[in-house]
């Protein structure tokens, strides 16, 4: 496999999940869908990148391949792109929102527990200095 092909475990998990139970594949078959695909991601990026240098950017987004899309005459598959990209944003926002109530919750056991660390170190002081204070009593008794 040289650097710029698929990953056979994923173009192979792809092709068996498109075929009907009773359809097997030629390995060349693979190789040809393969190849395939590699080309026209190829295409299709070329075509995105046409959109964003066009609107001034380096960066390609997502609008720049949902036009490259519809450009190539490939419109069918705008709205399940469209549909995918909308649930990863949700999905996104709900992880950084989770990542966030879980820093929270750190934070606050932290400083739950210097709380707790101070609350004991205060009163060890405090018993501290009652034994001291006890000690001074009881000497001057003597």
């Amino acid at each position: 496999m040289s650097d710029s092909d698929l990953p056979n475990a994923i173009v192979n998990r792809i092709i068996k999940s498109s075929l009907p139970e009773n359809v097997a594949i030629a390995k060349d078959s693979k190789l040809a869908i393969s190849k395939a695909a590699k080309i026209w991601i190829h295409y299709l990026t070329a075509a995105s990148i046409d959109f964003s240098q066009n609107a001034g950017r380096s960066t390609l987004l997502p609008k720049d391949v949902l036009q490259a899309l519809e450009e190539l005459d490939f419109e069918s598959f705008k709205a399940p792109l469209e549909e995918f990209f909308s649930n990863y944003k949700i999905k996104e926002k709900e992880k950084e929102k989770k990542k966030e109530e879980e820093k929270k919750e750190r934070e606050k056991e932290n400083k739950d527990k210097e709380n707790k660390d101070k609350d004991d170190n205060d009163k060890d002081d405090d018993e501290n200095e009652d034994e001291k204070n006890n000690d001074k009593d009881g000497s001057d008794d003597k």
